[in-house]
């Protein structure tokens, strides 16, 4: 028989960065929290002690609106704002015969637009797309600024939300009018949409992918190390709060008691611990998948999770190259678009949708300092079908990478070569294991999800709400409102924290748009 031997006000199942918002939130209002991460919630994985990233994009988000007020709540405000900084070097954006070469805030833009395309209005369409984007965020940025986005009913409130999606621009909007369906210019203006959203780019409202356009146009701005500085950040304010991370914990079920999440059950333990409140913090399919719940799951909760499936996955590969390797051409980052998408497989469903329009085939490169004055680490992300086959992805990202001029005639001059997926161990660009790091390293950790959902998501950016219907459980995940990527988790983070203990409200926060829906 188990016996409760720890009782919290919180129990934070999972490492997403809405759970670790929602924790350290919690923490800082004077409430017992627990976080079982089910692993490294730091956002990176080792090697020999060497620290690599899982998610390599930038934080494009880390001094908007939404993330600045839990930030202000936590004291880290001047923090993030003092490590922010525009990325340094130029954006490299590869799409068929052409390629940008874009420097910080685009501000050659229209010079690399009339080389590129002298005979076009390719200048007129960008401009155009500029205004749609400033009208979006009147709307969308007034939203995610209010109080409303970050409290416990969060974006699912639906009073206002019908009145509020008649603001916002629908799927039918031509930001680029001027140009051709197929321009390339229109590849250009979405190539960050899969790294930096949560959800494919085939469902992403047109609000939240100007918003999103907007906030790359900007910088695009980043903290040293990325999510991985954020988290660190997250974790030192649970921790300072007297809010406890056990990273060698796992849960085995989910304790209920008339109907109510009541505590957790450990694997290998016989020992339980009770809660008032737990949050999922993580894929919500695997609530279901692992039967935590039993059959206290409600239908309704069951239809929702059911309808979120994984359209493609983010493939993370770290590349250590001697720096007489890459090419003086390149600087900064390199975003690579996919070749334009076939036509519909015979036999295929009316409502097929192409994997190019999901976002596969991107390729994002970042470079940053090797761990000697005469290497470069390059940060590697492919996206992936669901089905696609991982034990020669290094390979065919490296030589696409070549054929496209990121890094020709790269291989030789690589020192090391490892993603935490394949189950391939460290080697070098000749395939040969790494003296140091190769015997070991084998992983297969699992890759980040673009979710898809059989239902429409709300606003074009939400798939789960944060209340489970059942008494005790809700869920911040980046599952929630995947559709804004970091700025979402944040918001699903304070919209569950919400629920455990409410914040104190400030007159001036209300948005004046809610007030009169």
């Amino acid at each position: 028989m188990s016996n409760t031997t720890n009782h919290y006000d919180l129990i934070v199942l999972g490492a997403d960065v809405a759970g670790l918002v929602a924790a350290a939130l919690v923490a800082r209002r004077g409430k017992r929290v627990l976080v079982v991460p089910h692993g490294n919630p730091d956002g990176a994985y080792r090697l020999q002690g060497r620290a690599f990233a899982l998610d390599t994009a930038p934080l494009v988000h880390a001094t908007t609106p939404p993330v600045e007020r839990v930030l202000a709540e936590l004291g880290l405000v001047q923090q993030v704002r003092r490590l922010a900084a525009p990325i340094d070097g130029l954006q490299h954006h590869v799409v068929d015969d052409a390629r940008l070469d874009l420097e910080r805030g685009g501000r050659n833009l229209d010079a690399e637009l009339a080389r590129l395309w002298p005979d076009e209005d390719a200048a007129g369409a960008w401009a155009l797309r500029q205004r749609w984007t400033d009208a979006t965020e009147n709307v969308l940025g007034e939203l995610l600024a209010s109080e409303n986005a970050l409290g416990a009913e969060g974006f699912w409130g639906r009073r206002f939300l019908s009145r509020l999606a008649a603001q916002l621009p629908g799927r039918d909007v031509d930001e680029c009018a001027p140009l051709v369906e197929d321009h390339a210019l229109r590849r250009v203006a979405e190539a960050h949409l899969p790294w930096l959203s949560h959800l494919t780019p085939a469902q992403l409202g047109k609000a939240a992918a100007l918003r999103l356009g907007r906030l790359w146009s900007a910088g695009p701005e980043d903290l040293p190390s990325g999510e991985r500085r954020m988290r660190e950040l997250l974790l030192q304010r649970i921790e300072l709060h007297s809010g406890e991370v056990k990273r060698e914990l796992r849960v085995a079920e989910l304790v209920m008691k008339r109907g109510k999440v009541v505590g957790v059950s450990l694997l290998g333990k016989r020992d339980r611990y009770g809660c008032d409140h737990l949050i999922i913090a993580t894929d919500p399919r695997e609530l279901v998948e692992r039967g935590l719940l039993g059959d206290a799951a409600p239908r309704s909760l069951l239809q929702s999770i059911g309808a979120v499936a994984t359209a493609a996955s983010r493939f993370v590969m770290h590349v250590e190259i001697d720096e007489r390797g890459i090419t003086p051409a390149f600087e900064g980052m390199a975003l690579c678009c996919p070749a334009r998408s076939g036509s519909a497989p015979e036999g295929s469903a009316a409502d097929w949708v192409p994997d190019a329009a999901h976002g596969v085939g991107h390729i994002y490169v970042r470079a940053e300092p090797g761990s000697t004055e005469t290497t470069r680490r390059l940060a590697i992300t492919r996206i992936v079908a669901v089905d696609e086959d991982l034990g020669t992805m290094r390979e065919r990202i490296l030589d696409e990478l070549d054929v496209r001029g990121v890094l020709p005639f790269a291989r030789p001059w690589i020192r090391l070569c490892h993603s935490p997926h394949d189950a391939r161990e460290a080697e070098d660009g000749r395939g040969e294991p790494h003296p140091e790091l190769g015997p070991g390293s084998a992983m297969t950790l699992p890759m980040a999800p673009l979710y898809f959902s059989d239902e429409e998501p709300l606003l074009g950016v939400g798939l789960v709400a944060t209340g489970a219907g059942v008494r005790g459980l809700s869920f911040a995940s980046r599952a929630c409102l995947p559709g804004l990527g970091l700025e979402g988790e944040f918001a699903a983070g304070a919209a569950a924290a919400a629920l455990v203990a409410s914040p104190a409200r400030s007159p001036l926060s209300r948005s004046s748009l809610l007030s009169k829906a």
